[in-house]
């Protein structure tokens, strides 16, 4: 009667090890891999650069700047592209001229007037980068634009803050060394 609980625990181990076994040659389960931010950046090669508000300047000097990196191409369509980057300006200065005419009620004369405003709020450039995927924002920075009263000078300092926001994107995608 002993043999019969031994030949059982020889069948039970038996099994339990051919089972085991089984399990260990089966390819082990591949975790889905997280992408950072950074690795996103690192691995895009196709960029779409579009301007959604403000001065056409930023996005041209950005634009010519990082095409001289050599990293990216340019594509026409976000469907495309590894990354949509967005470049906005605001507050932009102008001269907003107005003109009204009313009657007078006291002489019954028409009487015009026109006024002139200076907007000289702040200018600021932002750059969004996001990864074309899931629209999801992996870099974003803006810069301040210096104030000018001079046309020339308002499109020289326009230039040199487009040239320090891309020089802070550069630095991101390639840290300089110390």
């Amino acid at each position: 009667m002993q043999k019969l609980p031994v030949f059982l625990i020889i069948v039970f181990l038996f099994f339990s090890m051919s089972g085991f076994s089984a399990r260990a040659q089966q390819p082990a389960e591949k975790k889905p891999l997280i992408e950072t931010p950074s690795m996103r950046l690192a691995a895009a090669k196709n960029v779409f650069i579009t301007r959604t508000h403000g001065s056409r300047i930023p996005l041209d000097v950005i634009r010519s700047t990082m095409e001289g990196w050599g990293r990216f191409t340019f594509v026409e369509t976000p469907e495309k592209a590894d990354l949509i980057i967005e470049i906005s300006s605001t507050g932009d200065s102008g001269v907003q001229v107005s003109s009204s005419s009313k009657v007078s009620p006291e002489t019954g004369q028409e009487e015009k007037s026109s006024s002139t405003r200076k907007d000289i709020s702040p200018t600021d450039i932002k750059m969004t980068v996001f990864d074309s995927r899931n629209k999801r924002a992996l870099w974003a920075a803006s810069e301040s634009v210096k104030f000018a009263m001079k046309e020339k000078a308002k499109e020289n300092n326009l230039v040199d803050a487009a040239e320090r926001l891309a020089a802070k994107f550069h630095d991101r995608l390639e840290p300089p060394a110390k």
